[in-house]
């Protein structure tokens, strides 16, 4: 019986790759170590034998120094070579330009990350580390079929995955911003946030505002950051403060506002001026820091319904920005069979022990996947979870069969893959559960006027047969 290559242990990589070496053969390949750096590079030529061709040389980063590095291999190319590859480690963004002209070249690249190559050290009982011993680690792992193939992202697709990567990194910014506001805050006018008060024998939380870093919020930490700013304000002056400026201040915030600046236990205002000065500089990053974020966010969507991913935009409870991640981190399909690879891609499948007669046993996911792909996988089934009616009866099922809220979160977001991946693969709409789901709406809360009509004019009347 002749197995497919498909069913290779190491997924959809280890298939490539042994399907690459049943096609191009061993004695036809050389193998091209790189050890990337930011202004040299170090290079070694083998073969699949691990014999070493052209011993460790140096070029530098360079267009000049790839055409020597092409040299070199060019020099150990005889005509019985059929394929040339490059096995090239992550080292920060160091690699990338290299990785673009192999491409360009024609050359296969497989892509190493710094935690194989150090197991792949470890088990050669080596804990030495230079230059020289990193290019054989390097041959070793190619060797053994370790590494991915490294596609080069081109087009939409590539841009896509910047900038949704960069917003990521930009809102994690903002988050540790804010934190460091309500540490001010906690300093200045530590109720501002809230308190715990007794009501008929029952602890309640109390606030002024709903939302922290809302407007009324952020206007008055900017102008009115402590309690005796407020006193000396009173009720009207917060009236008309909230007129003039349009805040939009209940009343019932006003009245909460003033009883909180009444009893607090901050200090005097002149003991925390420094307080209150960060506080200001750091208001003004976070307001530069939404409008960065607000600018990504416009410019994702634009580069996002140019995709074939942008029909994610149909599922009830998938907003721009988590569809947008997810088609980012899925890349490219016509690389894979199924849905399955994806999920391991993301290190979101379940780990399965099996042994004799025992009954097979689950435990957590392998987390052996992209870091970035998983925490995208786990936001999409939260979102899911609680905006998409249908998700959320298996949500509930899940939560009665005692799965933990985690757990559920990464069911819903795998099971959102394979929706996704059928729907890119097939470019079909959702198809909604609910009877009052209309595609109009749900797109008009996600994208402009003028994207919605782009979007219906790719997805939807592309769709309909002509007259």
């Amino acid at each position: 019986m002749v197995y497919s290559l498909f069913n290779h242990i190491k997924g959809k990589n280890g298939s490539r790759w042994a399907g690459f070496i049943k096609e191009t053969g061993i004695d036809h390949m050389l193998i091209v170590a790189i050890d990337a750096a930011k202004y040299t590079h170090k290079a070694m030529i083998c073969n699949f034998y691990g014999d070493v061709l052209v011993k460790p040389f140096e070029f530098d980063a360079s267009e000049t120094g790839f055409e020597s590095l092409k040299s070199f291999i060019q020099q150990e190319k005889h005509e019985d070579i059929k394929e040339i590859v490059v096995g090239i480690e992550t080292t920060g963004h160091y690699y990338e330009d290299v990785v673009r002209r192999c491409h360009q070249e024609g050359y296969q690249v497989r892509i190493l990350n710094a935690a194989t190559t150090a197991q792949e050290r470890q088990g050669l009982l080596n804990w030495s580390k230079t230059d020289n011993l990193d290019l054989m680690v390097i041959v070793q792992t190619i060797i053994n079929g370790k590494g991915t193939f490294g596609e080069w992202p081109s087009g939409n697709g590539q841009q896509l995955q910047k900038l949704t990567r960069a917003r990521r990194s930009l809102v994690k910014e903002r988050t540790a911003l804010q934190n460091l506001i309500r540490s001010h805050m906690d300093q200045i006018f530590r109720e501002m946030q809230g308190k715990n008060i007794w009501v008929e024998g029952k602890r309640t939380y109390m606030k002024p505002f709903s939302q922290f870093f809302g407007k009324a919020s952020r206007y008055i930490m900017r102008y009115y950051p402590h309690p005796s700013d407020i006193l000396t304000l009173g009720a009207e002056g917060l009236r008309d403060i909230s007129i003039r400026e349009n805040l939009k201040i209940r009343e019932n915030s006003i009245d909460i506002l003033l009883k909180l600046a009444e009893n607090s236990i901050s200090q005097p205002k002149q003991a925390v001026e420094t307080e209150i000065f960060l506080l200001s500089q750091n208001l003004d990053q976070l307001d530069l820091l939404d409008q960065q974020i607000s600018n990504l966010e416009g410019k994702i969507e634009d580069s996002f319904i140019q995709t074939e991913s942008a029909v994610l935009l149909s599922i009830t409870g998938i907003g721009l920005v988590t569809g947008a991640e997810l088609a980012a981190e899925m890349g490219d399909l016509s690389d894979y069979e199924h849905a399955g690879q994806l999920i391991k891609m993301a290190g979101t499948n379940p780990i399965v022990k099996q042994s004799g007669w025992h009954k097979a046993s689950y435990h957590g996911v392998s987390k052996q996947g992209r870091k970035t792909f998983r925490d995208v996988t786990y936001q999409v089934g939260k979102s899911v979870a609680h905006n998409n009616p249908a998700m959320n009866n298996h949500y509930q099922k899940l939560k009665e069969r005692g799965k933990h809220v985690n757990q559920a979160y990464i069911a819903l977001g795998n099971r959102t893959i394979r929706l996704a991946f059928a729907m890119i693969r097939k470019q079909t709409l959702y198809q909604a559960q609910h009877n009052n789901y209309v595609l109009y709406h749900e797109l008009k809360k996600k994208l402009r006027i003028a994207n919605v009509k782009e979007f219906y004019d790719r997805f939807v009347l592309a769709e309909q047969p002509s007259a």
